[in-house]
C-alpha cells in the first residue's frame, strides 16, 4: 500500500532512529556513507542473530504470507504488499515484512497480524528479552505510516524473546518462546513527535550542506555511532579528562562543567570527591602510581599453589540445551594457569569442540584442572557467577563447585582496593590495568582479542560444516583464554614488585 512512490530521500525505520539519535548521523547516511566504520563480528552476529529470531517469530503464524522482494525492489515490494491485502479481506493471513510508503517514509512491518474482531496488530519483532525505549520508537514510525495510509491498526506492539521460557531440549515451543508487549498507548501518545521528526528530517536532507553537530553523549545512545572516529578526528583530547573519574555522577558531572572543569589536574583541591577519586587525582598530579591499600598484605593472602582461571562463555539468543533460557550464559573454553616456583608456569585448558551442552565436560575437566588446594585467582567477580550457575545446572558437582568458589581470589578488588596507575585512565578492566604494569604483555597479536569477539566465534564454528575453518577457530580461541590467564600471572608478579617499592598506604584511602 501506498500514498506516493519512492524518493531519493525516503525514510526508512532505520534511518529515522538514526535521525533520532542524530541528525548528523542521518545526513552521512544518505550522502556519505563511506565515512561510516565498517561493522565489527559483534554487529554482524546481532544482525544474523535478529534475521534468525524473525524467522523463528514468524512459525508463530502457519500459513502467513511473506513479502520476499528486497530493499533493492521498493516497488515490487509495495506491489505484493497491496495485492496480499486485497486477498486478505476473503481469509486475512498474518503478512511477513509487509512494504507501505506514506509521506516519505518506507517501512517494512515484521508482522502484521489479523485481530479475531477485525482490524489489524503491528508486530515488531526483536530479538532482545525486554522492550526498550528505543523499540516503541520503532513502532511508533510505523504506526505513523500504516495510520496515515487509512490501515486499521488497532493493536501494536514488539515481539521479544521471553526469559522465563525453558527448552525441553526436544522441540522448540515457539509460541511460548516469544512474549508480545503492547506499546499501542505509548506509540499513539508520540504520534505528534514523530511526525514533526519526519518533517525535520526531510528538511534537513533536502539541504546540501551537513548539519553542524559536535560529537556528544548521543554517539552512543541507543546504538553506537559507525560515523564517532570520522567526527571526532580532530577533537583535542584531555591529558587526564574527568571522565576518567571512577563513578562520576551526573550531579558531579554538571558541578565540573559549571567550573569549566575539564582535566582532573585541574579539579579544586577543595571540591567534593570519593577516596577513590581522590586517589585517582594524586596519582594525575605526581605523574606516579598510588598505593592507597595495603597492596601486600592483599598478595600475601593467596594461597600455594596459586592457579589463574579464565572462563569463555555465550549466550544463545535461542536456547539451544535442555533446561536453559533464551541469552543463558553457558561456559565453553577454561584456561588455569598454575604458578611453579622458579619455572614457567603450567597451562591446561578445555574447549568443547561438540554440539551438546558443554557444561559436564568442561566441569569434570575443570574440577580435575583446579585441584583441591591453593588460591585460584580470577579477574572480577564473572568466575565465581559461572561457578554458581554450574552448580545449580549440576547438583552432583555441586559441593565440588562450592569448594573451588571458596578458594577465588577476586585480583581486580585487589587492584582496585590498593593501587591506582594514571595510565589506567579510570579503568580497571584488565585490559588498562595489564599493559600499564606490563607493558611487554598485552593482545595484539591474536585473531580474537575480547570476550564477545571469542564468542561470536564459538557459535560460527559450531555451524560449521568445514573443518579447516572450525579448527582454525578453536585454536584462535584457545589462544586468546590462554593469554588471559597468562595475563592474569604476569599481573600479580607486577603487583609483587610493585608492592615491594610501595610506599605505606595513607589509612584515609580505602575505596571500597
Amino acid at each position: 500500500m501506498t500514498a506516493n512512490t519512492p524518493e531519493t530521500h525516503s525514510l526508512s525505520k532505520s534511518t529515522f532512529l538514526a535521525g533520532k539519535q542524530c541528525h548528523l548521523r542521518l545526513w552521512y547516511d544518505f550522502n556519505a556513507r563511506g565515512l561510516a566504520a565498517p561493522p565489527d563480528d559483534i554487529a554482524l552476529n546481532a544482525f544474523e542473530v535478529g534475521h534468525a529470531v524473525g524467522e523463528l517469530a514468524c512459525r508463530r503464524h502457519p500459513g502467513g504470507t511473506l513479502i520476499a522482494a528486497d530493499h533493492r525492489h521498493v516497488e515490487e515490494a509495495l506491489a505484493d504488499t497491496r495485492q496480499a491485502l486485497g486477498q486478505a479481506s476473503r481469509h486475512p493471513p498474518a503478512l511477513f515484512e509487509a512494504a507501505f510508503l506514506h509521506e516519505g517514509v518506507f517501512v517494512r512491518v515484521d508482522i502484521l497480524e489479523p485481530l479475531p474482531t477485525g482490524g489489524w496488530r503491528l508486530v515488531e519483532v526483536k530479538s532482545t528479552a525486554s522492550v526498550k525505549p528505543v523499540h516503541v520508537q520503532d513502532v511508533a514510525i510505523q504506526l505513523w505510516v500504516l495510520r496515515g495510509l487509512g490501515m486499521d491498526v488497532r493493536d501494536a506492539g514488539v515481539l521479544v524473546l521471553n526469559r522465563d521460557y525453558v527448552f525441553d531440549g526436544v522441540q522448540l515451543d515457539v509460541n511460548a518462546l516469544f512474549a508480545f508487549h503492547s506499546t499501542l498507548e505509548r506509540a499513539e501518545a508520540l504520534q505528534g513527535e514523530t511526525a514533526a521528526n519526519v518533517r525535520a528530517m526531510q528538511a534537513m536532507l533536502a539541504n546540501s550542506e551537513a548539519p553542524n553537530i559536535a560529537p556528544g553523549d548521543h554517539r552512543t545512545k541507543p546504538y553506537p555511532c559507525p560515523y564517532y572516529d570520522h567526527c571526532a578526528r580532530d577533537l583535542a583530547r584531555p591529558a587526564h579528562g574527568v571522565e576518567e573519574l571512577p563513578h562520576l555522577g551526573p550531579r558531579q558531572r554538571a558541578k565540573l562543567a559549571a567550573l569549566d572543569v575539564v582535566e582532573v589536574a585541574d579539579i579544586p583541591d577543595d571540591f567534593p570527591l570519593s577516596s577513590l577519586q581522590r586517589v585517582l587525582r594524586e596519582a594525575v598530579l605526581a605523574e606516579r602510581p598510588q598505593a592507597h591499600g595495603d597492596l601486600a598484605a592483599a598478595l600475601d593472602a593467596i594461597e600455594a599453589p596459586v592457579r589463574h582461571l579464565d572462563f569463555e562463555t555465550f549466550a544463545p539468543a535461542v536456547p539451544r540445551y535442555a533446561g536453559t533460557r533464551p541469552y543463558q550464559t553457558i561456559p565453553f573454553l577454561f584456561s588455569v594457569h598454575t604458578e611453579r616456583p622458579g619455572g614457567a608456569p603450567e597451562h591446561a585448558d578445555y574447549l568443547h569442540e561438540g554440539g551438546d551442552d558443554p557444561r559436564p565436560a568442561l566441569t569434570r575437566r575443570l574440577l580435575a584442572a583446579l585441584g583441591e588446594r591453593g588460591s585460584i585467582c580470577v579477574y572480577s567477580v564473572y568466575e565465581r557467577r559461572i561457578l554458581r550457575a554450574l552448580a545449580r545446572a549440576l547438583p552432583q558437582h555441586q559441593r565440588a563447585l562450592a569448594a573451588v568458589q571458596k578458594r577465588l581470589v577476586d585480583v581486580h578488588r585487589i587492584v582496585k582496593r590498593n593501587y591506582y596507575h594514571p595510565a589506567f585512565r579510570g579503568s580497571f578492566s584488565i585490559k588498562a590495568v595489564l599493559p600499564a604494569l606490563c607493558p611487554d604483555a598485552g593482545y595484539d597479536d591474536l585473531a580474537i582479542a575480547d570476550g564477545l569477539t571469542a564468542a561470536v566465534h564459538y557459535q560460527r564454528a559450531l555451524a560449521s560444516d568445514r573443518e579447516p575453518e572450525r579448527r582454525r577457530a578453536f585454536a584462535d580461541l584457545r589462544a586468546y583464554c590462554q593469554r588471559d590467564t597468562l595475563a592474569l600471572v604476569q599481573l600479580c608478579e607486577a603487583l609483587r614488585k610493585a608492592s615491594a617499592t610501595a610506599p605505606l598506604p595513607s589509612p584515609q584511602h580505602n575505596p571500597p
